[in-house]
């Protein structure tokens, strides 16, 4: 689990590139999603989103098998690389910063958000220690969180937000008048306060009241949480003993809320 949760550090540290990269070259929304990601398992990369250069559509993406960072063009053609192996955040930032100011990126527009704690030091080296298994618990919870997608009709993009370093879905749930009044979401986060391991969840919020989570039935796998620090179902991956498993806790986890949320 070590490992797990240093691959999860390293990329997190490294995924903050791909977000400053969407906010020099993509609209600003709302919801910051320039800034998000998608993990392409079968190239088995991280990556951001397209922008235009100079009559290409380029993306920053990470490449974990190569472990390297890419300027990639639509052509799939590498345009610079960087390798972080043995080399530290302020060497990849560094880089990045190079290849902004060759195509003519003068003044550096920074995130709308701030890591509370950097997830590898600036003068620590980055190591690929435990990226294969990195790769296979993404690969789940991608397939997964597609899964309750489709099983569920709702619909939202499946992406990683650099902030937290999530892997997650978001239903918004409209009014008559077709503005939000609820919500669900649910993911793959990494380990924090409330799990020492990366973990599945899912919870959501209802404008006109508070949703009871203390009167939720117990799950057949993961549990329901009603504490301060979070309302909701989790699932850790040490609990989750397979895809079916995974899907079982966001099924029943999500048709409680959903109908809770639809009795509003």
């Amino acid at each position: 689990m070590n490992e797990l949760n240093q691959a999860d550090k390293t990329l997190h540290s490294l995924a903050q590139l791909i977000a400053l990269t969407g906010m020099q070259w993509l609209p600003l929304l709302t919801d910051d999603s320039q800034t998000n990601m998608d993990w392409n398992s079968q190239l088995h990369r991280l990556e951001g989103r397209q922008f235009a250069y100079q009559g290409q559509q380029v993306r920053l993406v990470i490449d974990i098998e190569a472990f390297a960072l890419q300027f990639i063009d639509d052509q799939e053609q590498v345009l610079t690389s960087f390798s972080p192996e043995n080399k530290t955040p302020v060497n990849a930032t560094t880089w990045w910063k190079n290849q902004m100011q060759t195509w003519g990126v003068s003044e550096i527009r920074g995130l709308n958000y701030k890591l509370g704690q950097d997830p590898i030091e600036f003068q620590t080296t980055y190591k690929s220690t435990g990226l294969s298994t990195w790769n296979h618990w993404r690969t789940i919870a991608n397939a997964a969180l597609h899964e309750l997608t489709n099983w569920s009709g709702r619909e939202s993009e499946v992406r990683i937000w650099p902030h937290h370093f999530d892997t997650g879905v978001y239903y918004s749930l409209p009014d008559i008048n077709g503005q939000e009044n609820a919500a669900i979401w649910a993911g793959y986060a990494i380990a924090d306060a409330l799990c020492d391991e990366p973990y599945f969840y899912l919870s959501g919020y209802n404008s006109a009241q508070p949703i009871d989570f203390a009167s939720a039935p117990a799950l057949s796998v993961g549990e329901w949480r009603n504490t301060s620090d979070w309302k909701g179902a989790l699932l850790p991956i040490s609990a989750s003993s397979n895809a079916e498993s995974i899907a079982v806790f966001f099924r029943e986890s999500y048709s409680w809320l959903d109908k809770q949320l639809l009795d509003r």
